[in-house]
Formats: C-alpha cells, structure tokens, sequence
C-alpha cells in the first residue's frame, strides 16, 4: 500500500474513533468507557483518555483502573504532578497482587517522568517483589536497568558480616626467629593471629554531569568503615586488644571522565580521587590518585581491560609517606553456557623510607562462574596467588618475601530475592608463606553479604 494511502487510512480512522467518542458519556456503561479509555491512551489519543477517566472518577472516585489510565494519560500530555497524583491514587485503592503490581509501575513511570529517577528506581524495585509471576517480574527489572540508565544518580550501598579466624594480619605462628639469632622469641598478643567477626558498611555514589554518546563524566564520593567483633579465644591471647583496635574508614571525593574511540569498541578514560583514611579511630592517612583506564570489548562477548594509576600519600602521625603505582591487566568474557570466565594480572610498586611500605607484588587471579544453579545456589569460584618482596626488613639483613594464595567460592542465592537484592555467602581461605615467621599467616572465614539481582 502506497505510503501516501496509509496515511489517509491512519488518519480516517482516527477521525472516526475520535468522532465517535464524542458522546461516549452519554451512550456507553462505565466498564465500556473504562476499556475505550484504555484503548485510547495505547492508541496515542491521550486526550480522549484523560477526559473519559475524568467522567469515570467524578462518578466512582474509588475506580482504581481509571486512576491508572489518567496516571498514564496525564503523563503523555506532560502533566506530571496529576500523573503521579493518580498514581498514588491507585496505589492506595490497588488490592491483590495484579493491582499493586500495576500501581507501583504506574508510580514509577510518573515519578520518572518527573525527573525523580532514584525514586522511580525505588518503586520498580517493589514492582519486581510483589510481580504476579516471572514475566511481569522480567518487565520490572527491565524497566529498572533503563531507568538507571538515564538516571545521572547511580548509588551502591554494601554491607557484611565475616566471621574470621585472623582480622589483624596476625602471624600463624606462637613463636619467631627474629634479627637472624639462632633461637626463637616467643609472639604474644597482637602479634599472633586473633579471630572474631568483621561487620563492614560502605556507600558509593556517582553523579554524571556530562553523558553524551562520545563522553561521560561522573563527579565520585565513597565511604567505608569496618570494625570487628574479637572471640573469646582472641580476648585471652591479647586481653588488652578491642576489635575497634583495628577498625578501618575512609572517605574519598573523585572525579572521572571517559571516552568513545573511533569504531565504537573501545572506552578511553582517567580518574582523580581525594581520600583520607583512619585506622583505630585515629587519622591515618591522606591521599591523592591519579590513574588512567582504557577497555575493548573483544567479540560479541569478550572484554579486555588495563589501568594504571599513581597514589601520593601523606601519613599522619607515626605513619610514613609513600609513593605507590599500580598496574592492572584483565580480560573477562562470557563463553556459549553462559558461564563467565576472567583472568588478570597486577603490579604493584610502593616506595617510602619506611622498609614496610617499600616493596613490590605482582599478583595474577582467575574467577570462573556458573550460570546455572546448583540446587538453590549461584557459584563463583576464585583463585589469587601473589608475591610481595620488601628489599629491606628491620628483623632481617635479607630483606622480607611474602609468597600468598587465596581461594574463594561464592555463592549468591537468587531464590531468596528480597526487592532485587539477593544474600551471598562466600567461604575465604589464604595462607601465606614468608621468609620471616612473624609474618606468615593464614585465614579462613566465611562473608555474609547482599547484591542486586540486576
């Protein structure tokens, strides 16, 4: 059909739905209105519907589908107070799992609309918990990703629990050959290894002021704190120690931009961050960062990335300066199972007058996922093995080597999704070998935690 016919059909036809609505009120029953209402907002004719749903609430105020197709029509004309008016409307009325389901979107299109997206993304999350089945629940979490997409406001919040049988970095062993004296110093307190329970917290958020399909441009801010909880078994190894003796929190202030390349595969992009950092309630540290970070994405699946970044720090009280650079190489892709497979490697180099902030390590790390269930659990699996040389040790002429290797196994639980969030529970166990007994240790925990589902 020519395009020119189509376009008189189209337009004929509108004239007829719109000419025959004209007396609707006056010939049709309130469910025959309530359907034309809807079929004119999903026909473009939103302001048929926004004065039929007007008929139908001075008649019944309590008409939760005509506050819904108001919400929706209202939103079109760009109104959108009355549209998220109406929506809460309708969620006040909604009962039964369909009608909340169809409130909470009606609430989160208006509130996005709006410009009120972290709101929205608030009401999309509760969509997706009280979804009537697994295709509405899809819609929701997909409604979601596109929200957050166009919301300059991204924020994360962490938190979890790990009971650990080393939270100091404490040696393994009771006793220690020290200064190269043939005979051995017993290690006591703090020195040796005590177990107990870390509780962590921690908030990032970004906010983009520029994002266009050639840059982006987020302004940074994090926090973080972590304390511990000492055993009973640690309390009597070092009755004097409290587990806020090793609480760390930091603080930081950043900014980053990056940058489409020609081809559109690959990103260009630098960060710069301000931090400051305490450790046992006392300030620690300060410090600037500077790094740049380039990623391709290799195939239909494949992504490779590499970054490398300086960090000035200024020590507070006894703790010295350093200087630190950093380099990080990784590649990551999703094979035809769906399970996701990774591999890096890093590079680390600390430079300071004090011999324990001067050293090297290298560290290379595998990750291997399961994208099918097994039984009520996601898997990831993780393995880390790492070299850490100081070139100087004050309890040693040959200098201090540190050899670790760490395992890991994730388990995330989708069937137990809470609005989005999922609980994790990953089993941690390192151990590390050194040329000087103080030093080596070995840890084994357990780390409760939560993750979005999308």
């Amino acid at each position: 059909m020519p395009r020119w016919s189509r376009r008189i059909g189209l337009t004929l036809g509108a004239l007829a739905f719109a000419a025959a609505q004209a007396s609707a009120q006056a010939v049709l029953s309130p469910e025959q209105m309530r359907d034309l209402a809807g079929q004119a907002v999903l026909q473009g004719q939103a302001g048929l519907a926004y004065d039929l749903t007007a008929a139908l609430i001075e008649r019944d105020e309590t008409d939760l589908d005509a506050h819904l197709i108001r919400s929706r029509a209202a939103r079109n004309l760009g109104r959108n107070d009355e549209a998220l008016t109406h929506a809460r409307r309708a969620w006040a009325l909604a009962e039964g799992e369909n009608a909340r389901y169809a409130a909470a979107l009606a609430m989160a299109q208006a509130l996005s609309s709006s410009g009120r997206r972290t709101a929205a993304q608030l009401w999309l999350r509760r969509a997706v918990q009280i979804a009537p089945d697994d295709g509405l629940k899809a819609r929701a979490a997909e409604d979601f990703r596109y929200v957050r997409r166009q919301n300059p406001w991204s924020t994360a919040l962490r938190f979890s629990i790990a009971p650990s049988s080393n939270i100091n970095n404490g040696s393994r062993n009771e006793t220690s050959e020290l200064f190269g004296l043939p005979f051995e110093f017993a290690l006591e307190g703090e020195a040796r290894a005590l177990s107990g329970v870390e509780i962590s917290t921690g908030l990032s958020t970004r906010y983009r002021l520029v994002n266009t399909e050639r840059k982006r441009t987020d302004l940074l801010f994090g926090a973080s704190h972590r304390t511990y909880v000492l055993s009973d078994e640690a309390k009597d190894i070092a009755p004097d120690a409290e587990g806020s003796d090793f609480a760390t929190s930091s603080v930081f202030i950043g900014l980053q931009e990056d940058y489409a390349l020609p081809g559109g595969r690959s990103r260009l992009g630098w960060d710069a961050r301000l931090g400051h950092t305490w450790y046992g309630g006392e300030p620690l540290l300060s410090y600037t960062r500077l790094g740049t970070n380039y990623r391709r994405a290799t195939g239909p699946n494949g992504m490779l990335s590499f970054s490398v970044s300086r960090e000035g720090q200024s020590g507070e009280g006894t703790r010295d300066d350093a200087t630190i650079w950093s380099a990080h190489l990784g590649y990551g892709m999703s094979l035809a199972s769906g399970n996701t497979v990774s591999v890096s490697t890093s590079f680390i180099q600390s430079e300071s007058d004090a011999d324990y902030l001067d050293y090297t390590q290298r560290a290379i790390s595998a990750r291997y996922g399961l994208a099918k269930p097994i039984g009520p659990a996601q898997l990831e699996f993780g393995l880390t093995l790492s070299e850490k040389i100081h070139d100087r040790s004050s309890l040693t002429t040959d200098g201090r080597d540190e050899r670790s290797l760490q395992a890991t196994v994730t388990a995330a639980l989708p069937e137990m999704d809470f609005y989005g969030f999922i609980p994790t529970v990953t089993l941690n166990a390192e151990r590390t070998h050194a040329n000087i007994d103080l030093y080596e240790t070995e840890n084994f925990g357990i780390q409760l935690g939560i993750r979005s589902a999308f």
